[in-house]
């Protein structure tokens, strides 16, 4: 491990989101690290774990900020993972935007206040957009043009936008952002998994995507990994391979119905209006376009070799 403990012991490390889809992937890996000496869980929920120093903490409460610091204050730490973000399906968007954006502006600033070593934060190559005018492979520097009218992405720039200007203001901590391709497997809940979740799935008549696909075990392992990397910044991660989106369907078990644009976009909203786990149609472009990230960076500075191709991570889904 680096050199970059605040304790004279093990590694001591904070989490939020410990029980969210990449909050349950990362904890057994922590609990099973002998160098990772207490795990303080900042949460609405306690999870398992004989490592696991609990705190309640809601970040959609007006008191999170000072709930935050006096748990860092108690129990300093070397390393704060924040991944209390929203994956799932969100009926209120209004708590979302609490959750991901009102929720990091108090987790960066007790973390700045306590100078914690290490920050590490998850998001989402999806946040490019998908545009016809992009290049191949987008790479970290790429802007993030987001996807006009999808609250999920939007508020996730908008994350990424306070997380650089934290690093700006606090040299002192170094700051990892993970940004993930889709991720798919057993475990997974997010509108690329729902989508495939029909047997039948609508796609837009005339387009067929490239998309990346993630493991979820290669996300937990990159989580991992980014505890003691001698790195910093943002990195890309992404699965072997890339698959068209009738392919990726298709390795899923389901099979692509393409339909001309009008007769998609209604499909899809009365998909959404009858309760069924569709794709949302504010996100309606990353059918049409594809946005393909390069990640030579995360093997580079990470060590991040994936270990699953993206055919393997979509079947992941079926086999479960």
């Amino acid at each position: 491990m680096e050199a970059t403990q605040a304790s004279k012991g093990g590694l001591r490390v904070a989490v939020t989101g410990a029980a969210g889809d990449l909050g349950r992937l990362l904890l057994p890996l922590l609990e099973q690290d002998a160098d990772v000496e207490s795990i303080l869980v900042l949460d609405v929920a306690k999870p398992e774990g004989s490592k696991v120093d609990y705190h309640r903490v809601d970040l959609t409460r007006h008191d999170a900020e000072s709930e935050l610091s006096d748990a860092l204050a108690e129990h300093p730490v070397d390393v704060f993972y924040h991944l209390a973000f929203l994956y799932g399906p969100v009926r209120d968007g209004s708590l979302a935007h609490e959750l991901e954006v009102i929720g990091t502006m108090n987790v960066l600033s007790a973390v700045g206040r306590a100078r914690v070593p290490r920050l590490i934060v998850p998001s989402l190559t999806a946040l490019y957009g998908a545009r016809a005018s992009h290049p191949a492979l987008l790479s970290e520097e790429t802007p993030l043009m987001g996807c006009p009218g999808s609250r999920f992405i939007n508020d996730k720039v908008e994350v990424e936008k306070q997380v650089r200007a934290f690093r700006e203001r606090h040299p002192e901590t170094r700051v990892i952002v993970l940004r993930f391709a889709p991720m798919f497997g057993p475990n997974m809940d997010n509108p690329a998994t729902r989508m495939l979740a029909h047997r039948v799935v609508p796609t837009l008549l005339g387009y067929d995507p490239l998309w990346q696909a993630l493991h979820e075990e290669d996300a937990a392992r990159a989580l991992y990994q980014a505890l003691s990397a001698n790195a910093e910044g943002e990195f890309n991660i992404v699965g072997r391979g890339v698959l068209p989106l009738s392919g990726l369907i298709r390795q899923a078990g389901a099979t692509p119905l393409p339909l001309p644009g009008p007769l998609f976009r209604a499909t899809l909203q009365t998909m959404t209006s009858l309760g069924g786990p569709g794709f949302p149609s504010s996100l309606l472009d990353y059918m049409h376009y594809g946005w393909v990230a390069n990640g030579e960076r995360a093997e580079e500075e990470l060590g991040f070799i994936p270990m699953f191709h993206a055919r393997d991570a979509v079947a992941a889904i079926r086999r479960s």
